[in-house]
């Protein structure tokens, strides 16, 4: 139900020396090579900001305690606050808008640029050339979840909010993540 959906996402995890004093390093490798902000949360560079890793000012609540913080919130806080339904209202501010005509359609704009990321480099790129210590489980994903993810992109592509631009390239997007999956599955 995310502009994310089957789209695999690559983090890189340090775990410095004196954690858990201090919180873990977390990058995203998943950019597209630079080009791609998936999230106001997740910059092109692979900066992840969450106040939980001190990478985004919060509430003294929401950072890092070396005696009560994990890893698996880490995660979670990742899944649950970041990869979300309608991430263009992570922008700070922009949550006001949430709701409004306007709003709804700046979220589907915002959604549109996320869902044609998400096939080129959350699939169509780990399919053609995948981190070599992960190949067996980016093919295992793929070739489980085939006929489910082609359905997604393809639903995506006949979506009747998109704009026009929007669904051509999804469309070709589809035609072409079916042709590498059945080259490469």
């Amino acid at each position: 139900g995310t502009p994310y959906s089957a789209g695999l996402f690559i983090f890189d995890i340090l775990c410095p020396g004196d954690y858990p004093n201090v919180a873990p390093k977390v990058n995203l490798q998943t950019t597209g090579g630079g080009t791609v902000r998936f999230n106001p949360n997740l910059y092109n560079c692979g900066k992840v900001c969450l106040s939980l890793l001190g990478t985004w000012q919060g509430d003294q609540g929401e950072s890092w305690h070396a005696k009560t913080s994990t890893l698996l919130q880490v995660l979670m806080s990742i899944q649950a606050l970041i990869l979300v339904p309608d991430p263009f209202f992570n922008e700070p501010g922009y949550e006001k808008n949430r709701g409004t005509p306007e709003g709804d359609r700046q979220s589907r704009q915002y959604n549109e640029v996320i869902r044609e990321a998400t096939v080129k480099f959350g699939m169509l790129a780990h399919l053609k050339s995948p981190a070599p210590e992960l190949a067996d489980p980016i093919r295992m994903h793929f070739r489980m979840r085939k006929e489910t993810i082609l359905e997604q992109v393809r639903g995506w592509a006949e979506d009747k909010h998109n704009s026009a631009r929007h669904a051509s390239h999804m469309t070709a997007l589809a035609a072409e993540l079916e042709a590498v999956m059945n080259k490469h599955l």
